[in-house]
């Protein structure tokens, strides 16, 4: 009898080694899954070097030239400096390139992939460890091959940076409240990492400042977990500083304190800086506001409806963000999406049926959703271009934390269904069937991504890879040839009001060393003043960023010995050649 016990003992160890082993290979599976989608030919898809992106490994250059990192870098409509010092880091490490901008985002996506498991784990910790799991893995999993983020994770843009700080802070804010509870001394080391992390969120991206509203969940719930024992202290009627000595420092709240002044000195060269220079608080972002349209209550109706049906219905239109309006989610995770959010506003909805042992599974469906609707705010409150997947990236997280609830349900209500004697072979079987659902949705948005999406020519033109083309063309050429860019595409100037419109971004990151190249802005290159002929012996060449006739017409009446030539897709003006 006691052999059998011992023996029953060892196994148990054996299988719960076992299932541990098994979810680590697992999630080290999907992790591969993820890198591959972020990291597969990375210089060529998305084609091009948009000027947005462009704009960020210049300022990164500059930085690195004069050893000086800025924690806000106000060209372009103003962009936290964050990202910009660490393509700069990038830059010295692996030297300048596309490759090197796009390693930042790529490692920011695959790492958000990671913190997603941890915390979606965290967060379902009321359920069984099992079940857990298995949602934290198919909530990752879907995150993993989404379009919507391995696009944003391949682009340039500091954007991707949201999801990340946030998925982090929360994992460790929650797991500092759970080792609190347990009076473990870890807990030290979660609530300055996730104040940490918050505050760095700070130095991302605008839509980010919306996340404290995110804060006020785990906040209000902890004062509800803490309310009948502040109850028993006020009819007790202790002193304040027997209270402060035996709630304050005996219970949690001590820590909250050292959560936001981590915080707070993490955020607090952020809100220097806005402090001293006010205009650059908002950028951009009071010219797209709801407020700025005629009727603000029917433009936000009508951005809510929009940016709530980009998920299923219509997505974002633009080129850079998206494939051709189609929904952010492919139709069938959608489905698992809309079950996931389903299921939370059920929850919610029902309280009552929630104890204080459960509190920790109301408090998961409100966080959720506090998330998803304050991180869809930078969209709701904008009347451009919507729906706008770049301003709601915020939202990435939840949406797949309920396409993994989602999922984990719809599989065990087919499992209910299927198997009604407890046959292994049967369960074995159900197991291989839905893993070949998941590989055929990684293998739809793999086509999506790199084969429908990244091969379009709307693609090429949206990442402006013509003025990639024109900018290697001008590399290209001798060093004695004087070299002009006419600058002919409006833009922001940089540096505002008197510089270059930002489209030249693209030709100047290539040409960082391209000896006798010179930039003329549009008004000063157009030679219709004269019509006096210039002789001049040295070769010269003249590169409009887009056709333009007029152009070459005036320049022919300058330099009647030069010649009009046409490379690839756009056409150069050639002096004694």
């Amino acid at each position: 009898m006691i052999s059998e016990k011992i023996s029953e003992h060892y196994f148990m160890n054996f299988l719960k080694s076992f299932i541990k082993k098994k979810t680590f290979w697992l999630l080290l599976a999907i992790l591969a899954l993820a890198a591959f989608f972020r990291f597969y030919d990375l210089t060529t898809i998305p084609p091009g070097l948009y000027p947005d992106v462009a704009i960020n490994g210049n300022d990164a250059i500059q930085a690195l030239k004069t050893n000086t990192f800025k924690f806000f870098y106000p060209e372009n409509n103003g962009r936290e400096g964050l990202f910009i010092n660490l393509i700069a880091l990038s830059f010295w490490l692996f030297g300048a390139s596309v490759w090197a901008i796009k390693i930042v985002p790529a490692l920011f996506g695959l790492l958000t992939v990671l913190g997603l498991y941890f915390l979606t784990k965290q967060l379902f910790s009321y359920l069984s460890s099992r079940h857990a799991t298995v949602i934290a893995l198919l909530t990752t999993f879907f995150m993993a091959i989404s379009f919507w983020h391995v696009n944003f994770s391949r682009l340039g843009f500091r954007a991707i940076m949201v999801p990340f700080f946030l998925v982090w802070s929360f994992y460790f804010l929650y797991k500092g409240l759970a080792s609190a509870k347990e009076h473990a001394t870890n807990s030290f080391i979660y609530f300055p990492l996730a104040g940490l992390f918050f505050g760095l969120g700070f130095h991302t991206y605008i839509a980010f400042r919306v996340a404290p509203l995110i804060l006020l969940v785990p906040i209000i719930f902890s004062l509800a977990r803490y309310w009948p024992k502040l109850k028993d202290f006020w009819r007790s009627r202790l002193s304040f500083w027997r209270f402060i000595k035996k709630s304050y420092f005996h219970d949690i709240w001590w820590l909250w304190d050292i959560f936001f002044l981590a915080v707070i000195l993490a955020a607090l060269p952020m809100a220097i800086y806005f402090f001293q220079n006010p205009a650059d608080f908002m950028g951009r972002t009071g010219q797209v506001s709801i407020f700025a349209s005629e009727n603000p209550l029917k433009t936000l109706v009508v951005s809510t409806v929009k940016s709530l049906g980009m998920f299923n219905v219509w997505g974002d239109c633009n080129w850079r963000h998206n494939y051709a309006c189609q929904p952010e989610l492919f139709w069938p995770i959608g489905i698992l999406f809309l079950i996931g959010l389903i299921i939370s506003l059920v929850k919610i909805c029902r309280p009552a049926n929630y104890t204080k042992k459960h509190l920790g599974a109301l408090e998961f469906h409100w966080l959720v959703i506090v998330w998803f609707g304050a991180m869809l705010l930078p969209a709701l409150m904008t009347n451009e271009g919507l729906p706008h997947s770049l301003r709601s990236i915020g939202a990435i997280p939840p949406v797949f934390i309920w396409t993994g609830l989602g999922a984990w349900w719809l599989a065990h209500k087919i499992k209910s269904l299927l198997i009604h004697k407890n046959s292994r072979a049967e369960k074995i079987g159900l197991a291989i069937v839905f893993a070949i659902f998941l590989l055929m949705f990684a293998s739809a948005e793999f086509t999506r991504y790199f084969i429908h999406w990244g091969e379009k020519a709307e693609v090429r033109d949206s990442f402006s890879q013509l003025f990639v083309d024109e900018a290697n063309y001008l590399k290209s050429l001798p060093v004695n040839i004087q070299k002009f860019v006419l600058v002919n595409e409006d833009g922001v100037a940089v540096p505002y009001p008197n510089g270059l419109p930002m489209p030249a971004q693209t030709i100047i990151f290539f040409n960082q060393q391209t000896p006798n190249i010179k930039y003329l802005v549009k008004d000063a290159n157009q030679p219709t003043n004269s019509n006096r002929p210039i002789q001049i012996k040295d070769p010269m060449i003249f590169l409009p960023l887009k056709p333009d006739q007029q152009i070459f017409e005036n320049l022919a009446k300058l330099f009647p010995n030069g010649r009009l030539e046409k490379i690839n897709d756009f056409e150069v003006f050639k002096v004694n050649f």
